[in-house]
């Protein structure tokens, strides 16, 4: 049974590329999107380094950030479309997920801190 961070991240991945395959925005935007999507699925086998894999939510969470950031600069009121509030989704995926992982840490660490 899969872990639900690993599910918050599949879904994080799947917004953002269903924001990319529809399309609208400049050619940075695009790639910005691609290597979220990426990072959102490389993170996931990660699952036996949970620290790395906290700090690496990160940065799906920044480019994202950097895309909406990007969009304040280059849309304007007609190019805005409904796919352009999937990132804010995939941020909250990415969100819960790494909150899950952290209580995952927690959990561990109290467990050896028993034996």
């Amino acid at each position: 049974m899969l872990r639900p961070q690993t599910w918050y991240l599949v879904l994080a991945a799947v917004c953002v590329l269903v924001c990319l395959i529809a399309g609208g925005g400049t050619a940075l935007q695009m790639v910005i999107l691609a290597v979220a999507a990426l990072a959102a699925l490389a993170i996931v086998p990660l699952y036996k380094n949970r620290k790395l894999q906290s700090n690496l939510c990160l940065l799906p969470m920044a480019l994202l950030l950097a895309w909406y950031l990007l969009l304040a600069v280059y849309a304007t009121a007609d190019t805005m479309h409904w796919n352009y509030a999937l990132p804010a989704l995939a941020i909250l995926f990415v969100f819960l997920a790494r909150k899950g992982i952290v209580h995952d840490e927690r959990v561990v660490r109290s467990l050896d801190r028993i034996r």
